[in-house]
């Protein structure tokens, strides 16, 4: 950890915290404190500006509500690792071919593949005479972290045999595309925070304590028809979302 010790004014306008803030944030910004290293430990921090607890703990407490910090139970505050953007809520594109574009290595494993009978889910969305569903379950991971659990739900009777493809190396879209000749056209996305479920937080490797952005969508066909539901939770820590935003004069 290299973290140069700047000095903080006692009788400067700006408040202590802010400053302090200002040194921790500048030193991550430039690349002085590097994703995952700790940063020095509260008493360090008093130690070092000659200042009372109240001051650090504030500065410390900001950067970590602005997600350049992060605390772990019984280890200390570490620089957070850097967020990945994705615009997938204005484009739909596989998510290998969004990480490709980014130059980030992937991977994805299966973790359950599945028929099962519709539930009153199922049936508000694909209607009541679809019966069956395939039910595939994956994790994907970038540079070997757990990054995103997805569950997809595709009617049987539209993509027969669709277990035959090895999921964790063909994109699902690519081959509803290229092998059962869909025309993709758009979906319907729902995102909001929150507190991951023990089993989930297990898979992603995260505290049972932490928020996660979930995401739920519904896509349909060029004929209007809809051919997929998924339910997608992305680590909180790791994730942000871009879209686009026109001017509309009303």
């Amino acid at each position: 950890m290299e973290f140069d010790i700047k000095e903080i004014e006692k009788d400067a306008p700006l408040p202590l915290y802010y400053q302090l803030k200002a040194i921790i944030k500048n030193q991550i910004e430039e690349g002085k404190l590097k994703p995952d290293e700790p940063i020095p430990s509260e008493r360090d921090l008093m130690d070092m500006y000659n200042i009372s607890r109240t001051p650090v703990r504030q500065a410390i407490n900001e950067l970590v509500v602005e997600g350049l910090l992060r605390r772990e139970h019984g280890k200390g505050t570490f620089v957070a690792s850097k967020k990945i953007s994705q615009s997938f809520l204005e484009n739909l594109s596989s998510f290998g071919e969004e990480m490709s574009q980014k130059g980030l290595s992937y991977k994805t494993k299966v973790l359950e593949q599945i028929v099962l009978s519709k539930n009153s889910t199922l049936e508000k969305i694909f209607g009541p005479d679809v019966h069956d569903f395939y039910r595939l379950e994956r994790l994907r991971y970038i540079k070997d972290t757990p990054y995103v659990l997805l569950t997809t739900y595709i009617p049987c009777s539209i993509a027969p045999r669709l277990f035959d493809t090895d999921f964790e190396q063909h994109s699902l879209y690519k081959t509803l595309s290229e092998q059962y000749g869909f025309e993709i056209k758009y979906a319907e996305r729902d995102i909001e925070a929150v507190t991951v479920s023990e089993e989930d937080a297990s898979l992603l490797e995260i505290s049972s304590s932490s928020a996660i952005q979930l995401t739920r969508t519904v896509a349909y066909l060029s004929n209007g028809k809809p051919f997929e539901y998924s339910i997608a939770r992305y680590r909180g820590d790791l994730s942000k979302f871009t879209v686009r935003v026109d001017y509309k004069k009303i």
